[in-house]
């Protein structure tokens, strides 16, 4: 039996922080649980982090990068390291996985498939790895670099990066066809809900069909600001997942292991394999070294595969995993919100209580210590209400607010409104009335909650959550310098749809620590509504607007599948019955104009985290014109 044990590394990296990245893979290199492994394997652009965007151009970033390569190789001795990290041979710039092994530089391996859809712009910083291999010159020793894979002497390894791994033409395949053993494939594959499933079944399949084993390794955290990266490193073997590792954790790095039995592979490949007249690929270059492994020091259980979660459950995780790293990366002491009584500012106060409830339960007191937060003061709220306020929300507000622990504030700001309107009223001679200045009144009030939440969040060192949701950023139903204002918007990747099923979840008590909550009761017992006009007009988000489930139905044909107005509706007329033909037209004709007209309102929003599929922060996620036709 040829026994081969490795490690695959999930871990916290972050932009720019060179010395923090090494340290940390170095941390991970002596931990004991990744002693004895033959292979260490690190995420993509591990070295660097992955969102260091523009700042890849810059020459200083490359050299310090190849600094810390140095400096990590010492650590290598008896062992494979595999670690990721832009490499500039001019005239291009590389993503590349750097193999080392014994304290040297043994290869480098471009990433030949650039991810560019979606949130990625990869090739506007890097080339496309070529067919065929060539050299880099390394503290004056010539490295392989290019098309290769790695032949020891037990055993023989191939190298995918990220993306290489999702394609149809990929570099595994030619790998298999020469005999490769083990598939290295480093990740740094961003959260979107139900995508580690799509993982699980890629990695699964390619071991089945290769025959081979695949080691995938991801990056965990909000790494730049708007992406989360969901860890989740795999091993998977003859199409079985054989390791699993944690998802969403709050440490700096988390080390699986999986020893992995190579015979079984050598068995399975001399039943299905037979020669081809074409390899799927161009021929891949074979680097020989003499090195061999011992054996593995014990035996490691066959890890059970983990339950899959339901989407509520990896939002969850998700975002207060999100929150966290913003806090911890900024050096704040926490967050404050502006709770209004209604569903979104509820839901970004809970998602601050759960990251709370994670901290205490995954972090050791060493670590809590080194935060130096009080545990106490991590979330703030006030309720700034005004005549047009129902009672019910601040009940709510204040409620759910002691639920959670909160530091809750609780202010009238009529007289501030009234301040404003009456200077108004001076420069326009005349009275303000609402059948006059509808928009303007509606919108003086979000603007005066502002400076107020600001102030607060200021004295305390927070960062302001702003609570709009996909819904909202849409069709801008929010107001510019008002319930916009914020630090980040952890909100903004999902529909208000989700947001309240969301809520509901939570309140049937699938989260322990909130297993009954009043708050949420009196929350989700009233219809969404802004609060902004009096009482009598009774205001609410779908009179104004559409049924939110009808409006992320349109946004997902407009934003996603790209249609017209006439294609949206031959598309939604059959499955929405319940609505006349002449509704719905007026619904996505409506839909369509505000989505236009408030492409500028997206532009100037907080960021925000990539959540679904799809998202309409327009750097990130979805590009529109701000003037259009």
């Amino acid at each position: 039996m040829k026994k081969i044990k490795i490690s695959s590394i999930s871990l916290k990296t972050t932009p720019l922080d060179l010395e923090g990245n090494k340290k940390k893979i170095i941390a991970a290199l002596q931990d004991p649980l990744s002693q004895n492994s033959a292979i260490v394997q690190f995420p993509e652009l591990c070295i660097t982090g992955y969102g260091c965007e523009d700042a890849f151009y810059n020459s200083h970033l490359w050299k310090e990068a190849l600094q810390s390569l140095n400096q990590i190789l010492p650590f290598t001795m008896g062992r494979i390291v595999v670690v990721g990290l832009p490499i500039f041979r001019s005239p291009y710039l590389y993503n590349c996985a750097a193999v080392l092994c014994d304290c040297k530089l043994i290869g480098l391996i471009p990433k030949y498939n650039l991810a560019n859809t979606g949130i990625h712009y990869e090739r506007r910083w890097f080339q496309e790895g070529t067919e065929g291999v060539d050299f880099y010159t390394f503290q004056e020793e010539k490295v392989p670099f290019g098309n290769c894979y790695f032949q020891f002497t037990d055993f023989s390894l191939g190298i995918e990066v990220c993306e290489d791994s999702w394609v149809m033409q990929r570099p595994s395949f030619s790998h298999t066809t020469v005999g490769v053993d083990i598939i290295l494939s480093l990740g740094a594959s961003h959260f979107a809900l139900g995508k580690h499933e799509v993982r699980r079944q890629i990695f699964r399949e390619s071991s089945r069909s290769q025959n081979n084993v695949f080691v995938y390794s991801n990056l965990n955290g909000n790494e730049a600001g708007k992406v989360v990266f969901d860890g989740g490193c795999l091993v998977a073997q003859n199409g079985d997942i054989v390791a699993e590792g944690k998802r969403y954790h709050l440490k700096e790095y988390e080390i699986l292991n999986a020893i992995v039995d190579l015979d079984l592979n050598h068995h399975n490949k001399a039943k299905a394999f037979r020669s081809l007249q074409k390899t799927p690929n161009s021929e891949t270059a074979q680097v020989a070294l003499d090195y061999k492994i011992s054996e593995p020091m014990q035996e490691l259980s066959k890890a059970k595969p983990l339950l899959i979660p339901s989407t509520f459950e990896e939002f969850t995780q998700a975002v207060s995993l999100g929150l966290f790293d913003y806090m911890t990366k900024t050096r704040t002491k926490g967050f404050t919100v502006s709770l209004s009584g209604g569903a979104d500012s509820a839901a970004c106060a809970l998602l601050v209580f759960i990251m709370k409830e994670r901290m205490t339960k995954e972090l050791s007191k060493e670590s809590l210590s080194k935060l130096k937060l009080d545990l106490d003061k991590l979330l703030c709220t006030i309720y700034q209400g005004t005549r047009n306020n129902s009672p019910k929300t601040k009940e709510a507000a204040a409620v759910l607010a002691s639920e959670l622990g909160a530091e809750h504030h609780d202010i009238a700001i009529d007289k501030q409104v009234d301040n404003i309107v009456e200077v108004m009223q001076g420069i326009y001679k005349k009275e303000i009335t609402w059948e006059e200045f509808d928009i303007p009144l509606q919108n003086v009030q979000a603007r005066v909650r502002s400076p107020n939440v600001w102030f607060l969040a200021n004295v305390n060192n927070h960062l302001l959550l702003s609570t709009g949701n996909r819904s909202e950023a849409a069709v801008g139903y929010t107001t510019m310098d008002g319930d916009s204002s914020g630090s980040i918007s952890p909100l903004a990747g999902v529909s208000k749809t989700f947001v309240l099923q969301w809520l509901e979840y939570m309140r049937q008590g699938n989260f322990p620590s909130l297993p009954q909550s009043k708050g949420l009761d009196l929350i989700l017992t009233m219809k969404p509504s802004a609060e902004l006009k009096p009482l009598e007009q009774t205001q609410e988000d779908e009179k104004d607007l559409m049924p939110y489930p009808l409006l992320q139905k349109i946004e997902y044909e407009f934003a996603v599948n790209g249609r017209n107005n006439k294609e949206i509706f031959e598309a939604l007329k059959d499955e929405r019955q319940e609505i006349s033909e002449i509704q719905l037209m007026q619904y996505i004709d409506k839909f369509i104009l505000l989505f236009k007209r408030n492409q500028w309102k997206r532009d100037r929003l907080p960021p925000s985290f990539h959540l679904d599929e799809y998202g309409l922060d327009p750097k990130y996620s979805y590009r529109f014109p701000i003037l259009s036709s």
